[in-house]
């Protein structure tokens, strides 16, 4: 082989070996982000897709430096070396820095944005889904309140099927609790539907289980619930684990109560 053929085949896989780097590089920091901060905008396939992407890149990079290796010691071997412009110039390593920064700064905007773009599509999805469901129940809701009202044992089996009876009405809905009020001593007190079950002697048994608010999140919003202020609909989710909640209070002429829906995703909504 001809030295002038083996140096371009050098400079070619020193530029292919920097481009696969700088990939490389991108993929490493997106990762970084993604697992440090425990967010995911991607879907589930074009997650498995980019992993895929990345040990490719592993792959060829390895390749790419035997062979540029191999390159070089072939022209060190010709002793022409010295003759050779090979050697990257200044400006191009710094140009390549500047592109390196400028689209690593680009990947690390489309993460946030893209998380950002994943939660409140998703709650808007879960949000239209349910106010459907519930508009077509509210008859449902209303008997739920007199039941909460009746705070009778068997009661609460009923509303326990209510609630299953609306979380399966469409697909994607997520887990929905209900969340109601009462009195713990002289203190206000938030519950949750809990399990109902018959003893074996025939009777009706309900231990009421205690919802436990977040302070900065939705304790204030319980509290003014729960003493009568009117309230919106409120809409959170976390950037740590990707958790979702959606409280939709319900005043009926009986009692007070909050339906909340909500779910923990590992996925987003970029990609397939």
């Amino acid at each position: 082989m001809k030295t002038e053929t083996k140096a371009q085949l050098a400079n070619v896989t020193l530029s292919l070996l920097t481009f696969v780097t700088s990939l490389f590089l991108m993929g490493l920091l997106v990762l970084v982000i993604c697992t440090g901060l425990q967010i995911n905008p991607f879907r589930e396939t074009t997650t498995s897709m980019l992993f895929a992407a990345f040990a490719g890149l592993i792959g060829a990079a390895g390749i790419l430096v035997l062979l540029n290796v191999a390159m070089n010691i072939s022209l060190i071997a010709d002793a022409r070396i010295a003759e050779l412009a090979t050697a990257p110039k200044g400006t191009a390593l710094r140009r390549w820095f500047i592109a390196f920064f400028a689209v690593a700064a680009a990947l690390v905007c489309l993460i946030f944005v893209g998380e950002y773009h994943s939660k409140e599509k998703y709650l808007g999805v879960v949000r239209a889904q349910a106010d459907e469901v519930l508009n077509e129940n509210e008859g449902l809701l209303q008997e739920i309140g007199a039941l909460l009202a009746s705070g009778r044992p068997e009661d609460y089996k009923r509303i326990i099927d209510i609630r299953d009876f609306l979380q399966k009405q469409r697909s994607g809905l997520p887990n929905l609790r209900v969340i109601y009020s009462g009195e713990f001593g002289d203190k206000l007190a938030f519950y949750e539907l809990a399990y109902y079950s018959v003893n074996s002697m025939g009777k009706n048994i309900y231990n009421p289980a205690f919802f436990s608010c977040t302070p900065n999140f939705d304790c204030d919003y319980l509290k003014r619930f729960f003493s009568g202020e009117k309230v919106e609909i409120l809409q959170k989710y976390t950037i740590r684990n990707d958790q979702f909640y959606i409280y939709i209070p319900f005043v009926s002429s009986n009692a007070r109560f909050i339906l909340l829906f909500s779910r923990s995703n590992s996925y987003g909504k970029l990609g397939s």
